[in-house]
Order: C-alpha cells, then structure tokens, then sequence
C-alpha cells in the first residue's frame, strides 16, 4: 500500500488534488471555532446561530437548479475556479462583517462555493479517463479523503491555541489556507481545456428521468439513499453529542466537554481509517460495499439507544464505550459511503454535462436531507426526548437497507 501511494504521490495532479480537496470541501479552522467565533466574537445569539444554520440550507436547495444552469453553460474548469474565489470570499465576508446580515451573506457564498466545489471531482474522473484509469477513482478520492481528514485534524489541534491568543487568528488562518485553495484550484484544471459546454442540455428533470431509465428505473433510489446516508451521519452526529450530555447529565461541564474533545480528535483518525478500508473492500465487492456501510450506520444508531435501558444506564462506564462506539460509527460510514455513490454516478455518465448534473443533483439531495431530518427533529425535540429522536434515525437507517437492497445498481461488479 505504501508503495501504491509513493508511485501516485509522483503525479504532480494527485498531490495538487489532495490539496484541493482538503482545502475546498470546508472551511479550516472555521468548522472547528465557528459557534465560538459567532457568540463570543460577533455577539450572536444560539437561536440566530440556528437560524444562519436553516436559511444557509434553504438558500442552497433554491440555487442548485440555477448553478447547474450556469455550470452547464461554462463548463467544470471555470466553475471550480470561481468556486474557490467565491469559498475565498465567504470566509472574509464571515471574518469581518459588523453584524448578523453580514455573516449571513457569508454563509451564503460558502453554499455557492461548495456546489461549484463539488464538481472538482469530475476534474479528477475525467484526468484518471485520459490516462486509462478509469477503475481507480475511489482508490484516488478516498485517499483525498484521508488527507482531508489529517490536515483537518491537524487544523483542530492548533485552533484552540489559535484562540486563545486572539480570537480572529483562527480566521485568519481560514482565509490564509483559502487563498492557497485558489491557487490550487487553477493549477489542477490547468489541462481541462476543453471542459466548457456546446451541448444546451441543462434540465435537471430530463437527466433524472434519462439517468433512471438507463439503469431501468432503479439509479434514482441512489439520491434516496445518499440523502438518507449523508444526513443521518451528519445531523445525526450532532445528536448523539446531545445524547451523550443527556446521558451523562450528573457529570460536571467540563468532563463533557473533555470528553467530547478527545472523540472529535480521533473522529478524523477514524475518517483517516475508514477511507483507507473502503479502498480494500471495493477491490473486493466493488458496489456492494454499500451495504456494509448501510449496515454500520444502523449499528452506530443503535448503539446510541442502548444507554438508555435500565440496567445498562446505571453503569456510566458501559455507557461511554457504547456511546463512543455509536458516534466512531456514524463517522466512520460517512466518507466512503459518499466517495461510492460519486463513482457510481459518474461511471453512468456519458459526457461532462450528465456528470455535472449528477454531482450537483447528489449536493441537493444532501442538503435536502439534512434540511428535512433536521425540521423533524427539531418538531420532534418539542414533545420528545432525544433518545426519541435517536430511534427515529434508525429506523430511516432501516429503511435506507431496504432500498439498498432494492436498488440493483449496488449489485453491479
């Protein structure tokens, strides 16, 4: 394996790539500090927080349509350019705007950056195309995952000392390493000349109707299942953070939070792992690895339940392990099980313009998943407990196998 990643790591788009990746899926720094920087630094309220949180979602499903529009016409190189200047942008915006207004118009660049963002990964499948490797393009985006996963690590580790000092190094550092991103962008589509668009065909409904029949009728059970998968491994990580102060309610704040610290630290580690293990068992099985993954998310759900029965609840210590083997789940699934469905997707697509539709038409099913479970949620959270809400989720993970199963594009070798 070693090996395998030196020879790769002598392709000068590979190392850029990796780069790219962990550069322009999230902004660093930020994802770690951002309810602290909001609160403590910009003075905005939790429920304005939550409310940035909704209106950024509903934002990005209203403008998935019209990108795609605009991607079609100007093709993946452009696209991924101005999507990186634009994830640029947000991070200023966020940095110093004076108030609520300003920090929301951020949050809204960062949705347009992140769409545009995503269609790097055509980049990549159409470079690995040109050089007739085709079959090794979740062996690639797994690896960038992993390199994702340590430089955001790594970021976690330094952004509380960061904060310590002054509260905007952080941010600093966040628009530092976004402007390294632009850079990045522009030399790994430096070679995709020819990716603008002649051919006018942008209607999304078309390639979803086109897409379904070619796979006779099961490829659209894919989006189901990948906002199914997507939200309940994201939103349903901040849930079990919930469950975990639920269940530990007599310890004092600080033990949490310690707690909680050193789990989102070997979270990355675990990420780390997990991509590196997807590239193994897709040799292996290929599509069906699916269903492992399926099989883990419904594990780690269930393992956030069984804290909350009698004789179990009584020993906190069987109650951490369980607890934390629930939460390394969630977020062990979440990377290859996105990196399958993207190759799925792709390799069904026949030219630039099916593969733009698919990726952006996976980033609207993500954020309407998460836009959906976490309205539920929230309306459950009013009448139940959280541990409700928790069973609620695996039960959808359930549901989410049985449409695995139905679903005979998995069953692809």
């Amino acid at each position: 394996m070693l090996n395998n990643l030196m020879q790769k790591y002598k392709d000068k788009f590979y190392r850029n790539y990796l780069w790219y990746t962990a550069l322009e899926t999230e902004l660093l720094f930020f994802i770690v500090c951002d309810v602290m920087f909001l609160t403590k630094v910009k003075n905005i309220l939790p429920d304005k927080i939550s409310l940035l949180v909704f209106l950024s979602l509903v934002f990005s499903l209203i403008i998935q349509y019209p990108l795609l529009r605009w991607i079609n016409k100007m093709g993946n190189r452009f696209a991924v350019r101005i999507g990186s200047i634009i994830f640029m942008l947000s991070a200023i915006f966020i940095t110093f705007s004076p108030n609520f207004l300003g920090v929301l118009f951020g949050g809204f660049l960062k949705c347009v950056g992140h769409t545009l963002n995503s269609i790097g990964t055509a980049i990549l499948k159409n470079k690995l195309s040109k050089d007739n490797l085709e079959e090794q393009y979740v062996s690639y985006q797994s690896d960038a995952n992993s390199f994702t996963s340590f430089v955001t690590m790594c970021t976690s580790l330094i952004c509380g000392g960061l904060f310590y000092f002054d509260a905007y190094l952080p941010m600093l550092a966040c628009i530092a390493f976004s402007i390294f991103g632009v850079f990045i962008s522009f030399i790994i589509t430096k070679e995709d000349y020819n990716s603008k668009n002649t051919d006018t065909t942008n209607n999304m409904q078309y390639f979803t109707k086109d897409y379904a029949h070619k796979a006779n009728y099961f490829s659209i059970l894919i989006f189901i299942s990948f906002a199914i998968v997507t939200s309940l491994s994201g939103i349903g990580l901040s849930y079990a953070r919930i469950n975990f102060q639920e269940v530990l309610t007599n310890y004092n704040a600080e033990f949490i939070v310690s707690l909680l610290g050193i789990i989102s630290a070997i979270v990355y580690l675990i990420r780390i792992f997990s991509n590196l293990i997807m590239k193994k068992i897709y040799e292996k099985i290929r599509n069906r690895s699916a269903f492992i993954f399926s099989k883990l998310l419904i594990i780690g759900l269930f393992l956030q339940i069984l804290p909350w029965i009698h004789n179990i609840h009584n020993c906190k210590i069987i109650c951490c392990i369980l607890l934390c083997s629930g939460y390394l789940l969630l977020s062990f699934v979440r990377d290859p099980f996105i990196t399958l469905v993207q190759s799925i997707c792709l390799e069904n697509s026949n030219n630039k313009i099916e593969q733009q539709n698919a990726l952006v038409l996976l980033n609207a099913s993500k954020k309407t998943g998460a836009l959906l479970l976490s309205a539920i949620c929230t309306l459950l959270l009013n009448r139940w407990n959280v541990v409700n809400v928790i069973v609620l989720m695996t039960i959808i993970a359930m549901i989410n196998y049985i449409i695995l199963k139905y679903d005979r594009i998995w069953d692809n070798k």
